[in-house]
């Protein structure tokens, strides 16, 4: 495979989502995400078994808007600063930097260091856009919940319930991914500062590859 393939084998988000998580991402963010709706988790489960009222339908509701506002009000903002930065990078850059580093690997990924510097601009791109789709509908749907439970208890008995249930669990699923989002967001500030690297120690690597090509032209012209 040469390097125009491989740069543009790519056809879909998804196809670039399940690559860029291998390098953008480390298992130390999934591990204090999992942690952080592990313990909420049991915070549920405590509040479910003793009665403790603490979580009750309101406060449930009035924590998943907050959820809500905090998502919409962070991704917007993440996600202007992105583009912005993002279209300064490519605009910037010369096309030749660009197709050197699509030539060359990335260490033992897979993947050439033109891949390795952008999948990290996109898998920001994907998870904060997906969760701004999730706030947008929370803020949609979560007016109309205590309308749902009342047309519902006449019917079915225990809707309280699972709409109480139904809310902790978005809603430790939601804290889970915003934290996961702020360590991403961690993550991407390193791998910012390293794309940088990649940049300036491959400019000596560029220049000899572009060497190379210009005296493998040259003997075939003779």
């Amino acid at each position: 495979m040469d390097w125009q393939e491989r740069a543009t084998k790519e056809k879909s988000l998804s196809e670039v989502y399940w690559k860029a998580r291998k390098i953008a991402s480390t298992r130390r963010n999934f591990g204090v995400a999992v942690i952080v709706f592990v313990l909420f988790g049991l915070l549920v489960a405590f509040d479910w078994h003793f009665d403790a009222k603490v979580l009750t339908l309101a406060a449930l509701n009035t924590l998943l808007s907050q959820i809500a506002e905090i998502g919409f009000t962070l991704t917007t903002s993440i996600l202007g600063f992105l583009i912005a930065g993002f279209s300064i990078f490519a605009s910037i850059t010369r096309p030749e930097i660009f197709a050197g580093l699509a030539k060359l690997d990335h260490k033992d990924t897979g993947l050439s260091r033109l891949q390795f510097i952008f999948f990290n601009f996109l898998l920001v791109f994907i998870h904060y856009l997906a969760f701004l789709a999730m706030s947008i509908v929370l803020q949609l749907v979560l007016p109309l919940a205590p309308a749902l439970v009342t047309a519902l208890s006449p019917h079915v008995p225990s809707a309280s319930v699972i709409v109480w249930w139904s809310a902790a669990s978005v809603l430790a699923v939601l804290l889970g991914w915003l934290t996961f989002l702020l360590m991403l967001l961690k993550s991407f500030i390193w791998n910012i500062y390293q794309a940088v690297l990649v940049v300036i120690v491959t400019g000596d690597a560029i220049v000899a590859l572009e060497n190379k090509l210009a005296n493998s032209t040259a003997s075939k012209d003779q």
